[in-house]
C-alpha cells in the first residue's frame, strides 16, 4: 500500500460560535462605548455564554456616560436596559436560540465586565 500523505493541520484559528458571538457582542459594546473592547473573551458552554471583558468597566461607565461623541456631536443617552436588549438579541441572532437571562457583573475592583447569557435549550434532534 503506498504511502498516504498526511492531512494538512490548519493554523488559522476557527472561526467557530465563539468567535461570532464575540465578534457581534464587540459590535454592541463599540455602539455603547465607542470602540471595541482591547481584551475580551468568549466561552460558550451548553446554554451558557459568558463574555469577559479585562477592563471593561471603566470604559463601560465612561461610554455609559459620554453626551457628545469625539467631534462634540451630541449623542442619545446610553441606557442599561438598552445595553442588555441590544447584547442578548445579538446572542440570540448569532446563536439562533432564545436568551432567557442576562446577567451582568462589573468588578470595579478587578476592572473585570462579565456578561452572562442563559440561553434556551437547543432543540433535540429525532
Amino acid at each position: 500500500m503506498p504511502d498516504q500523505p498526511e492531512a494538512e493541520v490548519s493554523t488559522e484559528p476557527v472561526n467557530d460560535l465563539s468567535a461570532q458571538i464575540g465578534t457581534s457582542l464587540a459590535s454592541v459594546w463599540a455602539r455603547y462605548v465607542g470602540a471595541r473592547p482591547d481584551k475580551a473573551e468568549t466561552e460558550l458552554d451548553g446554554t451558557v455564554v459568558r463574555w469577559k471583558v479585562t477592563d471593561g468597566v471603566e470604559e463601560f461607565d465612561k461610554g455609559m456616560s459620554a453626551e457628545a461623541d469625539d467631534d462634540g456631536k451630541p449623542i442619545a443617552p446610553r441606557t442599561m436596559p438598552g445595553f442588555k436588549r441590544d447584547t442578548s438579541a445579538a446572542v440570540a441572532k448569532t446563536t439562533k436560540r432564545k436568551v432567557m437571562a442576562m446577567i451582568s457583573k462589573h468588578d470595579g475592583k478587578t476592572g473585570l465586565a462579565t456578561e452572562t447569557f442563559i440561553l434556551e435549550q437547543a432543540p433535540k434532534r429525532y
